[in-house]
């Protein structure tokens, strides 16, 4: 049974060293094989920037277009089949004509939040694997991103907070700053903070309930996050927990121009993830194999999540090299949940034998004879 979201068919034009790939007759499970170099990671790039923001490399738009040629562009389509009808998502970029710059759904503009409407991505890199030994801030940056695929709003109002944190910080340095002005800035920022505070803690709640349930050989892992913000009292008080964030902001004018920096924000958090449900040893000091079983956990669980979200229309799901340190057991367990999920997945991988016992609905790609 074919996977109820999934692309048909991708088509790469200028972008990195793909001059001008295509592939088509795609499957549910779709595999990229081939040496180091040979392009792999960059066809999944392709496929992550349907998704907002930068893909799975957070590169620059500019830096992506082939680099020994001398056009400035590139363009990459997709044909996204599911239950019930189909669409074309086409992404064009250009650094010298902006008028290129822009995503289309069946040749009509859209912008980057809507994606969501049509697809959701999620993938696991290499660089992701680290993100349980990573500062608190990382982690941070990992779940919202994760957020944001069940939570249209979240990654929106993220970027207003920065913008609103910049505007506050920009006005305390001017001696003669409005301060009704500031007021409202102030509110702003502690209306969206409560929201987001509400948001990352529903959606750790929410996920640690899934994960409660993964099965053996998978960890039943178990996250806990602490934002500074809480100490202000109970976040089930909105409005008397926002007016006492808007009167600390208030309080820690001086020393936040002074510093230059913004001393109690949402994004003050602690983020501590354990491997089992008992929260005995963080996920820090297991071993490599229990640090990737437990991002897989992790990633499984919000998977299922994004689908229910989105009324069983199932993620499309990129695993960049993420298959070489797994044994036998865990792979044949990763394929089966995700077969499960009747997601599409794209593998990437320097040999076949690492997808032994994969699904008979796999096609393979020797990266070496894809044009």
């Amino acid at each position: 049974m074919y996977p109820n979201t999934r692309i048909d068919k991708i088509s790469l034009i200028n972008f990195k060293n793909h001059l001008n790939t295509n592939l088509k007759n795609l499957s549910s499970f779709v595999v990229l094989n081939g040496n180091n170099g040979s392009g792999k990671t960059n066809i999944l790039e392709a496929i992550s920037l349907f998704s907002p923001g930068r893909g799975i490399k957070n590169s620059r738009f500019v830096e992506m277009p082939n680099k020994d040629r001398d056009q400035k562009d590139f363009k990459i389509k997709i044909n996204v089949k599911y239950d019930t009808g189909e669409v074309e998502l086409y992404r064009s970029f250009s650094s010298v004509e902006k008028n290129k710059n822009y995503i289309s759904v069946d040749n009509e503009k859209i912008t980057n939040f809507q994606l969501l409407e049509f697809i959701n991505i999620l993938w696991i890199t290499p660089i992701m694997e680290k993100v349980l030994i990573q500062s608190n801030s990382e982690k941070r940056n990992f779940f919202d991103r994760l957020i944001f695929n069940i939570n249209k709003s979240h990654l929106k109002n993220y970027a207003k907070l920065q913008k609103l944190l910049s505007e506050r910080l920009a006005l305390l340095k001017d001696k003669n700053y409005d301060n009704d002005w500031l007021i409202i800035v102030e509110k702003n920022i502690a209306n969206l903070s409560v929201r987001l505070l509400i948001d990352r803690t529903t959606f750790i709640d929410h996920l640690n309930n899934n994960l409660r349930s993964v099965k053996v050989p998978f960890n039943a892992c178990q996250i806990d996050i602490y934002h500074e913000l809480s100490k202000l009292g109970n976040i089930s008080n909105y409005e008397d927990f926002t007016e006492k964030y808007i009167n600390a902001l208030n309080k820690n004018r001086e020393i936040d121009s002074a510093l230059n920096k913004t001393t109690l924000t949402v994004n003050k958090v602690e983020i501590k993830i354990f491997n089992n449900i008992e929260r005995i040893i963080e996920a820090r000091n297991c071993s490599t194999g229990e640090q990737k079983s437990i991002l897989l956990s992790i990633f499984l669980s919000v998977a299922n999540m994004v689908k229910d979200q989105n009324n069983s229309r199932s993620p499309i799901i990129l695993i960049d090299e993420a298959m070489a340190h797994l044994d036998t057991e865990h792979k044949e367990f990763l394929f089966s949940e995700l077969e499960s999920l009747k997601s599409q997945v794209w593998f990437s991988g320097v040999s076949k034998d690492l997808f032994e016992n994969i699904n008979n609905q796999t096609v393979f790609f020797d990266m070496k004879n894809v044009v």
